[in-house]
């Protein structure tokens, strides 16, 4: 399978019977709006303007936008309740691609994983996470429940990149925090049985426009 991001929380997963687009977001972000064909989309924060923009996304996807479990074309989501005081209600989603678990937080901001959350994240593979403080988490929060999770991989989202107007803070902070130098990559592209190594490494994707 392979991930790709576009800024923000939005990422293309694609495995070989599915493609998932998460939190599409508009050009009221400064971006240029996702685009692109999916078989699901899955919404963090359905009322949120910068990660529910469906207009830009072609095909008949199926939409997830809150807590349950699904079970699409091979793959599995379950997605659990989370809170954000400044955002509102959103979710937290355990997705398995391929053997493959991702662990996708969207419009998140709390400071612990509630049992709820931790069920459906477990065993995770891959975390993507929010790391830009102001109505998101926080670097150091960020990294702490990263790597409570015991992943392979970190990815970062949701920092200050050339062209976005929103207010957050720049990627140097997590990286600080993390310790350790990132691997930069333009995508991922893995298999369950490429994850042998005993430790969790950062990477760092390039936006896709």
């Amino acid at each position: 399978m392979t991930i790709t991001w576009f800024g923000l929380s939005s990422f293309k997963l694609v495995g070989k019977d599915v493609t998932i687009i998460t939190d599409p977001f508009g050009a009221k972000t400064g971006l240029s709006p996702v685009r692109g064909a999916a078989d699901v989309v899955i919404l963090s924060n359905p009322n949120l303007d910068w990660s529910n923009n469906l207009s830009s996304i072609s095909g008949e996807p199926f939409i997830i936008s809150g807590p349950g479990e699904y079970d699409i074309k091979g793959t599995f989501i379950m997605g659990s309740a989370a809170e954000n005081k400044d955002l509102g209600e959103n979710t937290v989603y355990g997705i398995e691609i391929e053997d493959v678990r991702i662990a996708f937080f969207g419009a998140f901001n709390q400071s612990q994983l509630t049992d709820e959350q931790k069920t459906a994240l477990e065993g995770a593979d891959i975390v993507l996470i929010p790391v830009g403080g102001k109505q998101l988490t926080d670097s150091e929060t960020a990294a702490k429940i990263a790597t409570q999770l015991e992943p392979y991989y970190i990815v970062p989202h949701s920092y200050k990149i050339p062209g976005l107007e929103l207010n957050l803070d720049k990627l140097d902070n997590f990286i600080k925090e993390m310790g350790g130098k990132p691997t930069e990559m333009d995508k991922i592209n893995i298999k369950k049985k490429d994850f042998t190594a005993d430790t969790t490494s950062v990477i760092v994707l390039a936006p896709q426009r």
